[in-house]
């Protein structure tokens, strides 16, 4: 744990101590510096209104530093402020800084390019595909991928980051960092803290609770080089992470998506308002000025795997893009029923194809 990060610790916690108001109360003091003058009243007017300041300096009173320390090291989380070392460099240069943060896992090189693979919960399952195969393949080239840890494409991005087992992920959260949000990504959670970082500006113990969303979107922009957008819906947290690029000047990019899917609407729009589309993974690293690979090498999102041959080969390229019927397979490829249903159980053994309904689509 950094050196006074119980004093950090503290800070964060005071009732209405945003970005703002802690970045004016810790100004060019340490963490240690600026706690030791809010429990003895001495925080200037022009850090809070009266009335925070009353409210910091009584809650400051039943704060004990020491069992936050113990607490941080228990739970092996690090926090830190813009004086700190260990800090998110791209925090501290941001245009709207975080200057708390709070961390577990290391945090990958930060030299390296940094891309946010970012979506809708409600995902629809060719999305969560595409995002999965994406954190995989760029994660693969040395690509740092961050998201959210939300449902749908966040968590998919992040699995696929973690299957490629190269370069570490990097999640931002909206709540603390012992508080595992949502509860059904809790294992991929430990996962991404165990093999990459999990970062916040919520205190220890902070409940995920909705206005901190709009500010841990802020933070994935500043931490990124380059947005990609899988499937969004027209408003949402991933449009708020765009915004949040734009900003901040960093480019958008976005996944076509069907016009029937309203889960694409947004992704949809960003394109016909001029964003770059992604294909596939060579798009992103162009985009990003990076190597990409010799031909043999590449690999679009919906590529089939190589030396599938014969009656297996033709039913997978009768499979759509989308959820394709029993029905529509025996009609394109000529076999019989019986003959397709087999060649679907040894495509779905070998983990290329899945059952999606009544329908097939590609896995």
């Amino acid at each position: 744990m950094t050196a006074g990060g119980e004093f950090t610790a503290a800070l964060a916690a005071l009732p209405g101590a945003g970005a703002a108001r802690l970045g004016r109360l810790l100004g060019e003091d340490h963490a240690e510096r600026a706690w030791e003058r809010v429990v003895a009243s001495r925080v200037d007017s022009s850090v809070a209104p009266t009335s925070v300041r009353r409210e910091w300096a009584l809650a400051a009173a039943d704060v004990d530093p020491g069992s936050l320390r113990e607490a941080l090291e228990r739970a092996e989380i690090t926090a830190t402020t813009w004086h700190d070392s260990a800090h998110p460099p791209r925090f501290t240069r941001d245009i709207d800084p975080a200057p708390v943060a709070f961390r577990l896992g290391a945090l990958p090189d930060p030299s390296l390019p940094h891309v946010a693979v970012v979506g809708t919960r409600r995902a629809s399952a060719i999305g969560r595909e595409v995002a999965r195969e994406l954190g995989a393949a760029l994660a693969a080239r040395g690509v740092v991928v961050v998201s959210g840890l939300a449902l749908g494409i966040d968590a998919a991005a992040h699995r696929g980051a973690l299957a490629a087992a190269a370069t570490p992920p990097v999640a931002v959260v909206g709540s603390g960092c012992d508080v595992p949000y949502p509860r059904a990504n809790a294992d991929l959670w430990h996962e991404v803290a165990d093999r990459g970082a999990l970062i916040s500006e919520a205190p220890l113990g902070a409940r995920p609770e909705p206005w901190r969303f709009p500010a841990r979107n802020r933070l994935i922009a500043a931490l990124v080089d380059l947005v990609v957008v899988v499937e969004s819906r027209a408003s949402g947290g991933s449009m708020l992470t765009v915004d949040e690029a734009v900003r901040r000047g960093v480019d958008v990019m976005a996944v076509p998506g069907s016009l029937r899917n309203g889960a694409a609407e947004g992704a949809n729009r960003l394109l016909a308002d001029g964003c770059a589309p992604v294909l596939g993974v060579d798009d992103v690293t162009t985009a990003l000025g990076l190597d990409t690979c010799g031909a043999a090498d590449r690999r679009h999102v919906s590529e089939a795997p190589r030396g599938l041959v014969g009656p297996a080969a033709v039913v997978l390229d009768a499979v759509d893009d989308g959820p394709t019927s029993i029905d529509e397979l025996v009609a394109r490829t000529g076999l019989e029923a019986a003959q397709v249903f087999a060649l679907l159980a040894e495509l779905e053994l070998a983990g290329t194809v899945v059952h999606d309904g009544a329908r097939v689509r590609r896995a």
